[in-house]
């Protein structure tokens, strides 16, 4: 369905806001101007009224002073009051018009006047009255000349308002049309992110979240889909190096049940074949439920410890194999946040697979710290590896391209790596063939911990 259609309602009942409000501007202009034209015009024909009735009083006091009499000085009394907005008129006692227009005002102009709250001056002088009455006929002609200029302006107002709505709710829809559309993509399982560029400034905010949401979600996909490969590949691996094992226990079971070995020293060979590779099968399964421990998304314990003393656990660990070739040398106290267990296992795996891969080589553990970082270096005079060796000697069950008949599950760097990562530290190799390899595993200091 298309975006204007899909938002039809709301842009109809936007423009309609837009005329209404033009129209209510402009009846309010329209009425507050004629309500203080009219007050201002009432106050000044008030005035005049009053005013007119006074000279009528004292015109005929001066006209009976000369004993004259209301029907001589009654036209010279009118001519001298009477003004485009004055109405004059004399009549003797018996109602009868001496001088000045006695034409009854329309009921328009009536309903004006009294709304305005205008009455006539009555006078009353010797021989009959005076009577001064407000003449606002011009004034309702002005009024009507006025308004019929205000509601052509009004109409076209409108007019120019229900365009002008008609473009602003156009522009105000169209991230939000746009913001559907791509909603409805994601909805429809295309995560590609789609920025969206708001025409709007009031509504950039929305297209603005939009493009962070669609981003993450992308980068949320991606990682899933990594995850989802990795995990893949790690259940192909897994089961690739068990199967070696669980194969060769299995030939030989079917081989000690087949009586195809009777002597007492082959099936003692065969036992001993056997056991050898479940140790190996369990070494590779231990291996993996620590890694898989390390993967979880549970954040890490984080405890005060000693560099030195972790790095002598895992030598301890390794004194059967490694004996009296592991060297350890330390510059000063270290300690680092972290967890004990995880990390002591990140020691010795590198170490082991330096005594496991460096055959007859000696092994230097050294420490050092500063720059706020303590140093952990493991460092062997073997074969070293070759780049590409180099690149992915961090992958899982990744034992090199000339250390495959090497006994190893391949885990132990990809285990160090992820326990220093748990831990906020980095580990990096370096390796020149014939001259050895050595891995460096940096942490943050815990200078809040030793002042504790």
């Amino acid at each position: 369905m298309p975006a204007d259609r899909r938002f039809a309602g709301f842009s109809r009942r936007l423009t309609r806001g837009y005329v209404l409000l033009a129209l209510f501007l402009i009846v309010a202009v329209g009425g507050a101007t004629t309500a203080v034209a009219f007050v201002q015009f009432a106050s000044s024909l008030d005035e005049l009224v009053a005013s007119s009735a006074q000279r009528a009083t004292e015109s005929a006091a001066a006209a009976s002073a000369r004993h004259e009499s209301l029907a001589q000085y009654a036209p010279q009394l009118v001519r001298e009051i009477e003004r485009p907005r004055i109405r004059v008129v004399v009549r003797d006692t018996d109602g009868k018009v001496l001088a000045g227009s006695p034409a009854p005002p329309s009921r328009f102009v009536e309903a004006i006047a009294a709304l305005l709250g205008i009455h006539a001056a009555i006078e009353h002088v010797d021989g009959g009255v005076v009577i001064v009455a407000p003449d606002i006929g011009g004034f309702a002609r002005f009024l009507a000349y006025y308004w019929a200029i205000i509601l052509p302006v009004g109409l076209l107002a409108m007019l120019i308002a229900w365009l002008a709505g008609r473009r602003l709710a156009s522009n105000a829809i169209a991230p939000l049309s746009d913001v559907t559309r791509a909603l409805r993509g994601i909805a429809a399982g295309d995560f590609t992110p789609e920025p969206l560029l708001s025409r709007n400034a009031e509504l950039r905010e929305l297209t603005t979240a939009y493009d962070d949401v669609a981003y993450r979600l992308s980068a949320a996909t991606a990682e899933r889909l990594r995850n989802e490969n990795e995990m893949r590949q790690f259940i192909a691996d897994a089961g690739h190096e068990l199967r070696t094992p669980l194969t060769v226990v299995m030939g030989y079971l079917d081989t000690l049940r087949g009586g195809v070995v009777t002597d007492p020293e082959g099936i003692a060979r065969v036992y001993e074949t056997m056991l050898d590779e479940s140790r190996r099968m369990r070494t590779v399964i231990e291996k993996l439920i620590f890694l898989a421990r390390l993967e979880r998304q549970a954040p890490p314990r984080k405890e005060p410890l000693e560099v030195d003393d972790l790095v002598r656990r895992a030598i301890a660990a390794l004194a059967p194999v490694g004996g009296d070739r592991i060297a350890f040398e330390r510059s000063e106290p270290a300690t680092i946040l972290g967890d004990g267990d995880e990390l002591a296992e990140a020691f010795k795996n590198v170490i082991e697979n330096a005594l496991k891969y460096a055959p007859g080589s000696p092994v230097e553990v050294e420490v050092r710290s500063g720059g706020g970082y303590a140093r952990v270096t493991m460092r062997d005079r073997g074969p070293g590896m070759s780049a590409t060796d180099a690149e992915h000697a961090f992958d899982r069950f990744y034992r090199g391209s000339e250390r495959v008949s090497a006994e190893g599950s391949g885990l132990g760097l990809a285990i160090a790596k992820r326990a220093v990562e748990r831990a906020a530290g980095i580990i990096a190799l370096e390796s020149i063939p014939g001259r050895g390899t050595a891995v460096t595993m940096a942490f943050p200091l815990a200078r809040e911990a030793v002042q504790l």
